[in-house]
C-alpha cells in the first residue's frame, strides 16, 4: 500500500508542470503519510532539525476537501529513523506560516503555528511536543504575541504548493 502511495506520488509531480520541484526526499516523506489524501490534496514541504540532532525533519502542510475546515488545514511533522520516516506529530487546524520557537519541551523545539477561523481569535499558537509527539490541536497552544528573535521560519505563507495527483 505505501509502495502503491509513494508511485502515485511521483507519477502526479512528474505529470504536474510546477515549475518548482520539491526536494527528492518528498516522496518518501509523503509516502509515511499514507493514504490520508483525497484528489485535491496539495501539499509545501520543508526540512529543519526540530530536536537538536543534526538531522532534519519534515514538516508538511496539506490543503484540500480531506484535509481543511474552517479552522486551518493538517500539518505533519516526521522525524526520519532506521525504519524510515515516522509520524510525530499531525496538528489539525493549523495555516501558514509556521515557525521553529526557541522554547524546547522534551527535547524538541515549540513550533508557532498560525491558527484562526472555527472560533478562534487568530494569531501564531505555540504548539509543545510532549509524550512523543507535537500536540494535535494549535488553538489550545499558548498565543504568541510577539515573536521571540531566535525564531526560524519553517513554512512561510507563501509557500509554493504541489498537487498530488491530477
Amino acid at each position: 500500500m505505501r509502495a502503491a502511495a509513494f508511485f502515485a506520488a511521483a507519477a502526479a509531480l512528474a505529470s504536474s508542470g510546477a515549475s518548482a520541484q520539491p526536494e527528492p526526499r518528498a516522496l518518501q516523506v509523503l509516502a509515511a503519510i499514507g493514504d490520508e489524501r483525497g484528489p485535491d490534496s496539495r501539499f509545501t514541504i520543508a526540512f529543519t532539525d526540530l530536536n537538536d540532532d543534526h538531522r532534519q525533519e519534515a514538516v508538511v502542510h496539506m490543503v484540500g476537501s480531506n484535509h481543511c475546515g474552517s479552522g486551518g488545514c493538517t500539518t505533519y511533522v516526521l522525524t526520519h529513523t532506521l525504519e524510515g520516516w515516522v509520524r510525530v506529530g499531525k496538528l489539525t487546524v493549523s495555516r501558514l506560516p509556521i515557525y521553529r520557537l526557541p522554547e524546547h519541551h522534551s527535547g524538541w523545539y515549540d513550533l508557532g503555528v498560525y491558527a484562526g477561523g472555527g472560533g478562534t481569535t487568530s494569531g501564531i499558537r505555540a504548539v509543545g511536543f510532549r509524550k512523543g509527539r507535537y500536540l494535535s490541536n494549535p488553538t489550545m497552544g499558548q498565543r504568541v504575541e510577539r515573536l521571540p528573535l531566535e525564531a526560524t521560519l519553517v513554512l512561510p505563507a507563501s509557500s509554493d504548493f504541489y498537487p498530488l495527483s491530477r
